[in-house]
């Protein structure tokens, strides 16, 4: 008898513990639902709110993570150096993490903390997960097209410029990236836009080049790019062994320009066209 009354109690535990599980689950499905209509009312507060309770009911619940990212990341403003701006990047990069400790290929997770970065202008860490989507994605066009957009940024910055060498890096690994983009998708125009910037930037380092060679001429070069008409003539004073590597690179960036503004005109074109109700049906 006591042996059956042990058997019943632990029974009946197991039971309880069960039920007391599934009610949270419940619940936290209940909160989650909640969140979701939040969130499409763009109610974001009040969204993260549900959310937090629903990933606290039930930890395994992925898409309450990610609906809690989300509601972060609706919240944050680009570029914004607030504090309170920051730490709801922050939270957000945080919920997508723990997405990812759970599924380590989880796109989503990993494009919106690449676009976080990206906009925290973090661009080392946005370019590490653009780097990892492309592991994800290798035939999608778009995270090859983020890491060429990222090297420019970095390439272009005229108020904390990079070593040459390091630019020089950064043009040949943002022109491969872009190639592998249009690869992927040839009609993908912001692609060749950028490979494009990229060349004028593998232009410019021969200018930096010369001017490292000789700092006087640092500040010709500097009042020149205001008029381009004036610049031409002056690399063809000071760099005259590679006035024709110049001009090659800058032939090729107004072809891959009109590439992209051709595409650009026929892709929009073809949209407008779909757009158009035709008369005969």
């Amino acid at each position: 008898m006591k042996s059956r009354s042990r058997t019943m109690a632990v029974t009946l535990a197991l039971l309880t513990i069960l039920g007391s599980a599934g009610c949270s689950k419940l619940k936290a499905r209940d909160e989650m639902n909640k969140g979701v209509r939040s969130f499409r009312d763009s109610k974001y507060e009040t969204a993260v709110e549900h959310f937090k309770a629903a990933v606290s009911l039930d930890p395994e619940l992925t898409n309450a993570h990610l609906y809690l990212a989300a509601a972060y990341a609706s919240q944050y403003q680009p570029g914004g150096d607030s504090p309170e701006n920051r730490r709801i990047g922050e939270e957000a990069i945080k919920a997508y993490e723990n997405v990812l400790l759970k599924e380590p290929g989880n796109i989503g997770s990993v494009s919106g903390i690449a676009g976080i970065y990206f906009n925290m202008k973090n661009f080392a860490k946005a370019k590490e997960y653009y780097k990892k989507r492309t592991e994800l994605e290798p035939n999608s066009p778009e995270p090859f097209y983020s890491i060429g957009n990222v090297n420019w940024i970095l390439c272009y910055n005229k108020q904390d410029p990079l070593p040459t060498e390091q630019k020089k890096v950064l043009i040949e690994e943002g022109l491969a990236s872009l190639q592998k983009a249009i690869q992927n998708d040839p009609n993908y125009y912001n692609a060749y836009f950028y490979v494009n910037l990229l060349l004028r930037q593998k232009a410019q380092v021969i200018i930096d080049e010369v001017s490292d060679a000789n700092p006087k001429l640092k500040d010709q070069f500097a009042m020149a790019a205001l008029d381009p008409k004036s610049l031409e003539p002056l690399v063809k004073k000071h760099a005259a062994k590679r006035y024709e590597e110049y001009q090659g690179y800058l032939k090729q960036a107004d072809e891959n320009f009109e590439k992209a503004m051709q595409i650009r005109k026929e892709v929009e074109a073809k949209a407008e066209t779909k757009g158009v109700v035709d008369p005969t049906k």
